[in-house]
């Protein structure tokens, strides 16, 4: 088996036993939160979670290895979420050039792992931020989420910003 089969396996798998694990979070709602007022019945909320410990890719070679679809894209917000282990922001993604896959068409969603525990129906969280958060051009590194409709980065940080001067063309003179 090719490493690159073996390692995108054992992401697989070490996303499915996390997932499978879960851990269930307690919390509370704005409202009934004993800030305005006696807590109530109804308002803990319990989601399940999931703590993914991802496979170590820092190189471009090693993300690349792990990735279905690497592409050149300007990235930009939308209004949109999903529910993927917990409430993601959707990014839109102009392809610009693909450079590992088959295109998947002129513009994709996309949505960037979180670095930290997640949980069902909250929003995520970054340690060091989400990459994708400022619009811009990046490469990114992507494999299918269980949403069929959005793709996702292989590991958190997997987008790599491509600064205006790397890619133009020097002037005549």
């Amino acid at each position: 088996m090719e490493r690159k089969q073996m390692l995108t396996i054992a992401v697989l798998a070490a996303a499915t036993a996390s997932v499978l694990a879960g851990c269930a979070t307690g919390g509370t709602t704005g409202a009934g939160d004993g800030a305005d007022g006696p807590r109530g019945a109804g308002d803990d909320v319990v989601g399940s979670g999931s703590c993914i410990d991802y496979v170590a890719a820092r190189t471009p070679a090693e993300r690349s290895d792990l990735a279905t679809l690497v592409v050149d894209a300007e990235v930009t917000a939308t209004d949109r979420t999903v529910e993927v282990g917990g409430v993601y922001e959707v990014r839109r993604a102009r392809i610009t050039g693909v450079e590992k896959g088959d295109s998947p068409g002129r513009t994709i969603d996309v949505i960037s792992p979180s670095d930290q525990c997640t949980t069902g129906g909250q929003p995520v969280e970054y340690l060091e931020g989400d990459p994708l958060a400022q619009d811009g051009t990046f490469r990114l590194y992507l494999h299918r989420s269980s949403d069929d409709d959005v793709w996702q980065l292989v590991v958190p940080g997997a987008a790599e910003p491509i600064t205006a001067t790397a890619t133009a063309t020097p002037a005549a003179d």
